[in-house]
């Protein structure tokens, strides 16, 4: 068997420092596979950093509001690994906080997702595996550096005492994609253990994945969130009918007149408003982010089609005027066709297409654009 050294440094360690900070000065860098899911995974990973969106989140799997004490803190999920040949690598969480709840504390991973990933409960495990591995290179460095002493119940060999305790890492996935993700909702999903024999199977450790349908969550459920993220999944809901997001953006005028650029990005992804996007203008706004009025960039949308509207219906009755006068004067449909291009500065195809529209042999002119 093929063994893969892996060897997890915490922040404190000089080859992980000097890694980060040159994943940080050469702008983001990502494995293959984040760059296949390419603009989608960047925006959403920009828009859920905010501590509020996090908690909204973490309110609905929950079922309640979080206890006032409870903080959400900044956390590092950046973990180097070595490679066969020493060659250095890292894996990074898509959002890692730590939770301080009040006496205790723990660590919440958060993985966004925008499309099924069969292999993804393994990512799961190998993410919280090396967060809890780095949980425990910090006991020993502090164990090591405080020079504590150990008892007989201890463990000296490996700088870890008996009353020596990791922070529990808890994981949640933010699914935002269309199709219903069924399977592999668990490390057993992937496991061939349906001929293990009774007492076989019981050895066998599952590992799940606890899915949030972000789509899914219920418009009830939306209005108890405290962040901007029931807006952003609200019109998301709307997605494919332009009659409902215009309607759902003018009874939402107070976020939507002034909506941050994190939460305009992942909508202009997500909601299938790629036509509004080229409206939107950001201003710098009253916290750290740009914003912008997009109820503005719907009215600017719906004047521009308007006058869209108007221009095409004088081509049409310029087309017609000139397809009417052509047969007066006895013209063939190939010379109408020639007139309509040279007088209009159109395409053949769209000449034909007047043509078809307005013309006296309809019939046959379809049979000619069709050859």
């Amino acid at each position: 068997m093929v063994r893969y050294p892996i060897v997890c440094h915490t922040s404190m360690d000089p080859d992980a420092v000097a890694y980060k900070q040159l994943c940080r000065n050469q702008g983001p860098v990502y494995p293959a596979e984040r760059q296949i899911m390419g603009e989608a995974n960047n925006v959403l990973q920009v828009y859920m950093q905010k501590p509020d969106r996090i908690q909204s989140v973490l309110e609905y799997f929950l079922g309640g509001k979080l206890p006032g004490d409870w903080r959400i803190c900044e956390a590092d999920g950046f973990y180097t690994i070595r490679k066969p040949g020493g060659r250095v690598s890292f894996r990074q969480r898509d959002i890692h906080r730590r939770i301080q709840a009040g006496h205790f504390s723990f660590q919440l991973g958060l993985e966004n997702q925008d499309a099924i990933n069969l292999i993804y409960p393994f990512r799961v495990m190998e993410m919280d595996c090396l967060a809890y591995e780095a949980g425990i290179t910090k006991i020993q460095e502090h164990n090591c550096a405080q020079k504590v002493k150990y008892g007989k119940k201890d463990d000296f060999k490996y700088r870890y005492r008996q009353g020596d305790r990791l922070e529990p890492v808890l994981n949640l996935t933010l699914y935002w994609g269309r199709e219903a993700w069924e399977k592999p909702r668990s490390l057993g999903d992937m496991v061939d253990r349906q001929k293990l024999p009774g007492k076989l199977a019981d050895l066998f450790q599952d590992y799940k994945v606890h899915l949030v349908p972000m789509r899914l969550i219920p418009e009830e459920e939306l209005q108890k969130m405290e962040s901007d993220l029931k807006y952003v999944l609200g019109i998301m809901k709307c997605a494919g009918s332009r009659e409902r997001y215009q309607k759902y953006i003018e009874e939402n005028r107070d976020f939507f007149t002034r909506i941050p650029r994190s939460a305009a990005d992942v909508i202009s992804v997500y909601a299938n408003m790629k036509e509004i996007v080229k409206y939107l203008e950001f201003q710098p706004g009253a916290g750290d982010e740009e914003e912008t009025d997009m109820c503005k960039a719907l009215r600017d949308m719906k004047r521009d089609a308007k006058k869209e509207g108007k221009i095409e219906g004088r081509a049409e009755g310029r087309a017609e005027e000139i397809i009417a006068s052509g047969y007066e004067f006895g013209l063939s449909d190939e010379n109408i066709l020639d007139r309509l291009q040279k007088r209009m500065q159109i395409s053949m195809q769209v000449a034909w297409q007047y043509l078809l529209r307005y013309g006296k042999h309809s019939e046959s002119i379809g049979e000619k654009a069709s050859v």
